[in-house]
């Protein structure tokens, strides 16, 4: 666990095709409104995908985890990497298009949502031992 909010929004701005062509940089005036806005709408997708983070955890009791705040651009966002590089750069790419181009954010959302799908289909839940309730094969009747 490394990945920074700066690097996903690095990642979202190369989907988006929004780096400097000469380049490949990301962090130019022309992508300001994408970074205002990249802290306040990543705050909001990591409680979507957290559950799915190796660094979830199991819950002690009734409590509820919740993931920590993303503090700044240079923080670790306490998400595994799988997560914050494969996934979250869809949904802040969909998100950062929303008024702007909503064919292309539609498409990034779709694939937000198919990642974690897939990313959710493998992760095992927690897990509880199963009672038996009809006292087994060993207690049953074979009708003679």
């Amino acid at each position: 666990m490394s990945t920074t909010a700066k690097e996903i929004l690095s990642a979202a701005i190369g989907l988006i095709n929004s780096a400097e062509t000469s380049t490949g940089r990301t962090d130019t005036a022309a992508n300001e409104d994408y970074k205002a806005r990249t802290l306040l709408i990543l705050n909001v997708l990591r409680g979507e995908v957290f559950p799915y983070s190796s660094t979830y955890g199991q819950p002690d009791g009734n409590a509820r985890l919740v993931c920590g705040r993303i503090p700044d651009f240079d923080s670790d966002i306490g998400l595994d990497d799988i997560i914050a590089q494969t996934i979250l750069p869809y949904g802040l790419a969909a998100q950062l298009l929303l008024g702007e181009d909503p064919a292309a954010a539609s498409f990034f959302q779709q694939r937000y949502e198919e990642l974690i799908a897939r990313l959710g289909s493998g992760v095992p839940r927690s897990f509880e031992p199963i009672e038996d309730v009809y006292g087994g094969i060993q207690n049953s009747e074979t009708g003679g």
